[in-house]
């Protein structure tokens, strides 16, 4: 079979239908890019991991939020 011919005889697959939710998840991963972001140093690195997705890592007193027993932001899936 040719190359020509295994395109053709590919199923073509559906564009899915785009929903609420993935507007909400674009936008949500689109902040992640926003340069006005602040930027901050994770706490017990020694300054080696740092930027403005630390921030989101952090809470207000600049403790990290992850590992604790209380719930942090959602999950990122």
């Amino acid at each position: 079979m040719s190359t020509a011919e295994e395109e053709q005889a590919r199923p073509v697959v559906p564009e899915p239908e785009v929903s609420d939710e993935h507007r909400r998840r674009a936008a949500q991963i689109a902040e992640s890019y926003n340069e006005d972001r602040p930027t901050t140093i994770l706490p017990g690195s020694g300054g080696t991991v740092s930027g403005t997705a630390v921030n989101d890592w952090v809470d207000e007193n600049g403790d990290p939020i992850y590992g604790r027993d209380e719930p942090g932001p959602p999950d990122s899936d």
